[in-house]
């Protein structure tokens, strides 16, 4: 009876971590997926579907590529870019980019059994989507002339490193989220 007991626990903890990773990763793409659709129907849909004809790769970049950007780069884009361009599709292109992690992290957090749970709920989900945008900047040539250009990045072997940079950044400050509000807390 003890040990059956364990084994039911043990399951139902295994059941929060994968609940973190579900509902983080399924928040992330959604979000990603909707605010990528939002700019393109300010900056015009002709070119989206351009795109994703003749490079479906970038589909990759489209539902992952917000965790290449670093907190302080979304920031300069909702914040800085709409005073000095004054245009409306780097804001909400900055916000998808901001609302995205936040989200899927607190999705994580909240969805999770204990503090680790949560906070290895968002770092699969952070490490998954950078090895997805990685991969698809490296299969496809428009992926990377895209990150490269959006970036401002000067060579394409900058890529890997400024990726795993970003990924542990954003791990770090969204996991915060997570951690903040996981349903364990620590007296």
């Amino acid at each position: 009876m003890i040990i059956r007991i364990t084994i039911i626990k043990k399951s139902l903890s295994k059941m929060g971590f994968g609940k973190a990773f579900l509902f983080s990763i399924i928040a992330f793409v959604g979000l990603n997926f909707i605010f990528t659709i939002i700019y393109y129907a300010i900056a015009g849909f002709d070119l989206l579907f351009i795109i994703i004809q003749n490079y479906p790769l970038m589909i990759l970049y489209y539902l992952f590529g917000s965790i290449i950007s670093t907190p302080s780069v979304i920031f300069n884009w909702t914040i800085a870019d709409p005073f000095l361009f004054s245009t409306m599709d780097n804001l909400i292109l900055g916000l998808g980019h901001l609302a995205a992690p936040i989200i899927a992290a607190i999705l994580a957090g909240r969805f999770s059994e204990s503090k680790i749970q949560a906070f290895g709920g968002w770092l699969l989900t952070a490490v998954i989507s950078t090895t997805l945008v990685i991969i698809g900047a490296w299969l496809s040539p428009f992926s990377q002339f895209t990150l490269l250009s959006i970036y401002l990045w000067t060579h394409a072997d900058v890529i890997l490193v400024l990726a795993i940079i970003s990924c542990m950044i954003n791990i770090v400050f969204y996991g915060f989220f997570a951690l903040l509000l996981s349903k364990v807390e620590y007296y």
